[in-house]
């Protein structure tokens, strides 16, 4: 009878495991039935997603010689109207305004660099000059915010002072230079002024790249800037290392 009852006991082990084989099996099988569902998911999601369409009349608000006293008050009028602009800083006094890059970066606003001298003799003394203004420029972003950018605008515009040996050099090192084509003149003009250049120069146009700089009367100026582009069909955009540069050297502006 041991001999028996031990045969039974065996046979119900066997039984037994048998049994929890076939159960872990089974839950291998849905798991995987599962993953491959979400993974078709996946799959079909990404086949289905389509690239955003391009906005039919973009407007890029641009902002020239920062930071400045005045960047955070540009940077919060941006923020009150949803919409975020493109910082050309000058190295010096991003290293003089170095919380205010920090604000202009963390409010989603794109950063370009100025030059270090500002100074049209200076920066184009020579290829290697030029070259080495703007990687200084970079450098000091990078050291002041963790980000990197190539994005760059040449005091006074890239033509007619910028020498081809200097385009060459930024184009051979992946710069992306942009000038513009509704110049505020903010730098001499009153607020309403400001406006009206606004208002009449940005008529009629699928595109435009804006040029202010960092004055009251710019800030000023900029919330009421903001809601005429809006009224006229715009979206505004900051620029990214992403879009086609915009300058007089390949006349698309």
């Amino acid at each position: 009878m041991g001999m028996v009852f031990k045969s039974r006991e065996t046979i119900w082990v066997i039984i037994f495991s048998l049994i929890l084989a076939v159960i872990k099996v089974n839950i291998i099988d849905k798991n995987k039935v599962i993953n491959d569902q979400k993974n078709n998911m996946k799959t079909s999601q990404a086949v289905t997603e389509k690239p955003k369409p391009r906005p039919e009349k973009i407007a890029y608000i641009t902002i020239d010689d920062g930071p400045s006293s005045h960047t955070s008050e540009i940077v919060e009028v941006l923020k009150e109207n949803d919409v975020n602009a493109t910082f050309f800083m000058i190295d010096g006094n991003m290293k003089s305004n170095k919380e205010a890059v920090k604000e202009v970066v963390k409010e989603g606003n794109s950063v370009g660099f100025h030059s270090v001298s500002h100074d049209i003799h200076k920066l184009y003394e020579s290829p290697e000059t030029t070259l080495n203004e703007f990687e200084t420029c970079k450098k000091t972003f990078e050291e002041i915010s963790g980000k990197k950018s190539k994005l760059i605008r040449l005091p006074y515009g890239s033509k007619p002072y910028m020498p081809e040996e200097s385009y060459n050099k930024l184009m051979e090192n992946d710069y992306k230079i942009w000038d513009w084509s509704l110049d505020t003149e903010d730098w001499r003009s009153s607020t309403d002024q400001i406006i009206n250049n606004v208002l009449y120069y940005g008529r009629d146009k699928k595109e435009i790249v804006i040029l202010m700089h960092e004055k009251e009367q710019s800030v000023n100026a900029l919330s009421y800037i903001i809601k005429v582009l809006k009224e006229r069909g715009y979206t505004i955009l900051p620029i990214t290392e992403e879009d086609s540069p915009k300058n007089y050297w390949n006349k698309n502006i």
